[in-house]
């Protein structure tokens, strides 16, 4: 009995040893089961998009009151609020801000200067307190979307590079170190610094790489521009894993 068990499980067909042909007409029939679909080969970080979720819930104003800015960082947004406003008056306006991009030798249009204004005019009363221009940083530092208004910023931030005592509105890599290091750490220094002044820190002459502030923003630009490329790649492939995860439910 034990020896005609053995020859029928021996004699057994085994269904994954069809040739292809046989194993579709089989399958249509209902005799193979339906080939499981492969779990898609994309990287998706689970704990970086529920922290996302987090934070896209969270009230800005509890956002703001929980980022704490480096004591050199607020040294540097004081003495920019003081070069940007009056001196009789604790805030400053669009006629403030067309004087300071005319020193850095750019030239807006009224409706231009109006729009950075706005970005972070919170009470639209024409003007920028220092709350209003501390909360519009906070933003800008934390942004990781890309979608924050930072017109305003990048000036502020130039700015924050630039020595109070130069005339020639113009910045240096060793300008921006203390205040990269801080913000950045040590790890990313380099790249921030690449991003800023390209590939070459010094001119042809040997002398130390300075840069306006339109040079200034074109690496900003081409930056912004290569960050949105990638954050459209991820995107894409967390569509395309969720996508493969739906059908195999």
């Amino acid at each position: 009995m034990d020896d005609e068990k053995k020859k029928k499980k021996g004699n057994k067909l085994d269904l994954n040893l069809l040739p292809s042909s046989m194993k579709e007409r089989y399958a249509a029939m209902g005799i193979l089961p339906k080939p499981q679909i492969p779990k898609a080969n994309v990287q998706v970080d689970v704990q970086r998009m529920k922290q996302k979720k987090i934070e896209k819930e969270q009230p800005i104003e509890q956002k703001l009151e929980g980022i704490e800015i480096k004591a050199s960082e607020k040294k540097q947004l004081e003495k920019v609020f003081q070069m940007l406003k009056k001196k009789d008056v604790d805030y400053f306006d669009a006629k403030d801000i067309d004087k300071m991009l005319r020193f850095l030798g750019v030239s807006l249009t009224k409706s231009e200067i109006d729009l950075m204004l706005w970005e972070v005019d919170e009470n639209l009363d024409g003007k920028v307190s220092w709350t209003e221009f501390l909360n519009m940083y906070k933003k800008c530092t934390i942004d990781k979307t890309g979608l924050e208004p930072k017109s305003l910023f990048h000036m502020i931030q130039f700015l924050m590079y630039l020595p109070p005592d130069r005339k020639d509105p113009k910045v240096t890599v060793e300008d921006t170190l203390e205040l990269l290091y801080v913000r950045f750490g040590r790890q990313c220094l380099d790249s921030e610094i690449h991003a800023i002044f390209g590939d070459e820190e010094k001119n042809k002459d040997g002398e130390e790489k300075a840069i306006s502030f339109s040079e200034y923003m074109e690496k900003i630009n081409e930056r912004a521009i290569q960050q949105r490329k990638i954050r459209k790649e991820e995107q894409k492939q967390q569509f395309q894993y969720f996508k493969k995860e739906k059908q195999m439910e």
